[in-house]
């Protein structure tokens, strides 16, 4: 379990993870010799890794869809195409009702519907598609729960 000191430091880390060692001592009040053990300890157990959260329309990728969707037998033919996809950001597995949950990032309404003609070969059951609009909040769960 992570303690208060922990959750301090990751929230830190998660709005700006290029940040010094110095500047989260000094903006949590927590040693830096401390700061510099806790990220230790929590790379160790918590932290997979650190990225860029990146503006795809700012590269050309105007269109983010999240897709819903539900096998047929084929679900592991299916998995391994969504994998490979370059168009594929995201791949969840889901349980209930749908199998997989892909958010897909694509330059345009051509790129979209090539990727959802190679889907339609995979014998679909059901799929939903969601057009992003506006990303509201993302990544802010340990900012919640301070």
């Amino acid at each position: 379990m992570i303690e208060n000191k922990g959750f301090s430091i990751l929230n830190h880390l998660r709005r700006d993870s290029r940040k010094s060692l110095s500047k989260i001592s000094k903006e949590t009040g927590i040693p830096l010799s401390t700061v510099f053990d806790n990220i230790k300890k929590l790379e160790k157990k918590i932290i997979k890794k650190y990225v860029s959260l990146i503006d795809f329309s700012k590269m050309g990728y105007n269109l983010k869809v999240n897709f819903i969707l539900k096998s047929g037998d084929k679900k592991e033919e299916l998995k391994q195409f969504l994998l490979s996809n370059k168009n594929v950001n995201s791949l969840l597995r889901l349980n209930g009702e749908a199998d997989f949950l892909v958010e897909g990032i694509f330059k345009d309404m051509k790129e979209l519907e090539e990727f959802n003609n190679k889907l339609d070969g995979h014998k679909i059951v059901n799929k939903m598609e969601h057009h992003i609009i506006e990303e509201i909040k993302t990544e802010g769960f340990i900012e919640s729960i301070l």
